[in-house]
């Protein structure tokens, strides 16, 4: 199954350039090398006056005690610039995503090296200086506090570089995820499961954190990357190593899911989907946060929902994939709310793609989540947006026609499914949901009659004949006359609903003869849909909507 192989490994980012770890190094080394040059080279010129080299590279007790003033008080100058800039990364790093980032600082090793360094030096050189007497001077140890001064200024450049390299958000999470993945292999051992459990709850938190500050700076590249890095976390890193973590790991409370029902705290216990549903629920709150022209984010968020469903297949994680489903409903339901018809197609489109991913190995979840597509096609259509019906019809309708490879039956059944919304929506719907839903269905009419699928075809057609005879004829006329395939606004949809391939289109003659017979034989509306797949009913129906002249 080509959709649910994922590839194993970190995700690929694409970071903006940056001079590099390296690259700061050799520019704090040459500037220092630079300095030194210059003072051999003139202390040559001037040691012409003096016996030796040696003698004039030989400080007296005054100049011992002057020298060692001076790096002392250079070095601290290095060191407030460093916890100048230290302080402004904290500072500007957490007040644009969440104060959580601040414990990435605090526990850099490299900040506490540098910081110790410098103050090591500080405090060598005041001692050193104590040893200088009027007429003696310890040569080796003002050395060693002129040599730990040269390190200083050294790694002063790279170090003010590197603190803002770290402060750009791509290396925040790529940190972040290097810690995750550390804390989740010390899961997988029975001392202190429960504090690795902690841990990476924290670093999920803190990626969490950066790609809700970045939706509402509009930082869009950073927030997509965030929802890419965490979705590849799971489905790569967490899922196919779920079954090795310690019992303990997925017991869960309040403290791990702050807010949540008795009920979801209970049955992520049962199902061992704790983590999975914080993950997404996360996206969830996204959604909730974008702005309806930010669609990239919610596209992103549909990809990584489908590739968790899809891995959690992969690995046999049948909980997981449900729950992927139910949340792929839940963003559905999260753009009806919103009134966003831009973030229904891309979830819609990646729904469809999960469902075809599920065919091989769990094909009662495609045919649910077809199901659901429909369902959620209506919801839109009862709340105004009326064309999310007719890409959801013929997102099943690919669907119908990706399964015939797979099972046949798939295909049956989600015809049978196509036709009971359609004899269900005939009495009281929008021209433009129903138009749309009549599209899905006729041009999966023609592909079962191409295909010589004869049982889909009779249940198909037998539905289209129980429509008003005019509405069918107009519909069939424009789907004959429409050569170009562009739709000709620019939005989310590019092929117009009326266009169809010219092998399809050449199949609607012989739908409008099955048609006529289907008439003449009187039980176009009497077909047999028992066992076509139901969903639920809605628990609080929707109002009525007033059909349309």
């Amino acid at each position: 199954m080509p959709e649910a192989k994922l590839q194993r490994g970190s995700p690929s980012v694409k970071q903006a350039s940056s001079i590099g770890w390296l690259g700061a190094m050799l520019s704090g080394l040459a500037l220092v090398t630079i300095a030194l040059m210059l003072v051999v080279l003139f202390g040559v010129v001037d040691a012409l006056h003096f016996g030796s080299i040696a003698d004039f590279f030989t400080p007296d007790p005054a100049a011992a005690a002057g020298t060692l003033g001076l790096v002392g008080g250079a070095e601290g100058v290095t060191l407030s610039i460093v916890l100048l800039g230290v302080m402004f990364g904290i500072q500007t790093t957490s007040s644009r995503y969440s104060p959580r980032i601040i414990g990435i600082f605090t526990r850099n090793p490299l900040n506490a090296l540098v910081l110790s360094f410098a103050l090591a030096s500080i405090l060598y050189t005041f001692l050193v200086r104590s040893e200088v007497k009027v007429n003696y001077v310890p040569m080796a140890s003002v050395a060693v506090a002129e040599v730990l001064a040269l390190i200083n200024f050294a790694l002063l450049f790279p170090y003010v570089l590197y603190t803002f390299e770290v402060m750009r958000a791509e290396t925040l999470v790529s940190g972040i995820m290097r810690r995750a993945r550390r804390e989740l292999r010390g899961g997988m051992h029975t001392r202190r499961s429960l504090q690795h459990r902690s841990a990476l709850l924290t670093c999920l938190e803190q990626v969490s954190d950066i790609a809700f500050g970045s939706v509402q700076l509009g930082d869009m590249p950073v927030c997509v990357l965030s929802i890419e890095v965490m979705g590849d976390f799971l489905s790569r890193e967490y899922l196919p190593v779920k079954k090795n973590l310690n019992p303990e790991w997925f017991k869960v409370g309040q403290a791990e899911l702050s807010g949540a029902s008795d009920q979801i705290i209970a049955e992520v216990n049962r199902a061992g989907t704790w983590f999975a549903y914080v993950v997404m629920s996360s996206f969830v709150d996204m959604i909730g946060l974008t702005p309806v022209h930010r669609k990239e984010a919610v596209h992103a968020i549909a990809v990584a929902t489908r590739k968790i469903g899809l891995a959690a297949i992969d690995v046999g994680d049948s909980e997981v994939a449900e729950l992927s489903l139910r949340f792929f409903n839940t963003h559905l339901r999260a753009a009806i709310n919103r009134s966003a018809p831009t973030f229904a197609s891309g979830i819609m489109n990646e729904y469809r793609r999960f469902a075809i991913g599920a065919l091989e190995w769990r094909r009662d979840l495609a045919v649910e989540a077809a199901a659901h597509l429909l369902r959620y096609g209506r919801h839109f259509d009862e709340a105004g947006m009326p064309a999310i019906f007719g890409a959801a019809a013929e997102d099943v309708a690919d669907l119908a026609i990706e399964a015939r490879v797979r099972d046949p039956q798939v295909s049956f059944r989600l015809a049978q499914l196509l036709v009971r919304n359609l004899l269900d929506l005939i009495p009281n719907a929008r021209p433009i949901g129903l138009n749309g839903l009549f599209k899905g269905v006729a041009k999966l009419t023609c592909w079962a009659m191409a295909s010589d699928e004869k049982d889909i075809a009779h249940v198909l057609v037998e539905g289209i004949a129980a429509a008003p005879p005019d509405f069918v004829d107009a519909a069939l006329s424009r789907m004959e006359s429409t050569q170009n395939g562009l739709f000709w606004e620019v939005n989310e949809r590019v092929i117009s609903f009326d266009w169809v391939e010219q092998s399809l289109r050449d199949q609607i003659p012989r739908l409008r003869t099955a048609l006529g017979r289907a008439k003449a034989a009187g039980n176009g509306a009497v077909i047999d849909l028992k066992d076509a797949p139901v969903v639920t009913k809605d628990l609080v129906q929707p109002e009525p909507t007033p059909s349309a002249g």
